[in-house]
């Protein structure tokens, strides 16, 4: 049987809650930690909770939680983890492009005018000349990017408060020292943060 994992949480509690809406919905799903830690296995995670499910479910499993998907080319991402690795120790940041589609075509690596490790602004001038590069090949700018050089890749306050268009989606590469960074979503709006599903397409 061949398996999918549908969200990654950072609390197992709210996994357990997601298994529980998936199965009122007809829909077989289990957890997988990829590291409990410590010496209480299944009090608290914050190292990977997966829900799962078999990989027929997996389009019916979104809309059952509805979480939002965004599909990334291998090449895009690989720019956006690339760009953390040249930026570190500092916050690397970006835009990313997409087509018509939906689907993010470039990713725009750009200048951390704060040159910091915890936050990041995008030069307004290299904005400018992003948006006009987008257009010039029939593509719009959708999304920003950075990295957290040492925290997990979630919003810090900073990036709550960002003044970054709520329309755009918000990558973030992190931790980039430690482990394999990964590379998660999100939209934020007016404060509130909700996670979007990321798979990188090879």
């Amino acid at each position: 049987m061949s398996e999918a994992t549908v969200v990654v949480y950072d609390v197992r509690s709210d996994a357990v809650i997601a298994r529980a809406r998936l199965s009122a919905d007809g829909i077989d799903a289990w957890i997988a930690v990829d590291d409990e830690g410590g010496l209480n296995p299944g009090f608290f995670s914050r190292y990977g909770v997966r829900v799962i499910v078999r990989s027929e479910d997996l389009d019916d499993a979104y809309v059952s939680l509805g979480i939002e998907r965004v599909c990334v080319p291998s090449q895009v991402a690989d720019a956006m983890f690339k760009h953390a690795g040249w930026a570190y120790p500092e916050e690397a940041c970006g835009l990313v492009a997409f087509d018509d589609g939906d689907v993010p075509r470039l990713t725009i690596c750009l200048t951390n005018a704060d040159h910091s490790a915890d936050r990041f602004t995008v030069a307004p001038a290299e904005q400018f000349g992003s948006i006009r590069l987008a257009e010039a090949h029939g593509l719009t700018i959708g999304a920003v990017f950075h990295s957290h050089p040492r925290t997990e890749a979630y919003p810090s306050a900073e990036d709550i408060a960002g003044g970054a268009d709520p329309e755009w989606l918000h990558f973030i590469v992190g931790p980039v020292v430690g482990r394999r960074p990964l590379l998660r979503a999100y939209r934020i709006v007016k404060g509130d943060v909700t996670e979007v599903n990321v798979t990188v397409e090879q």
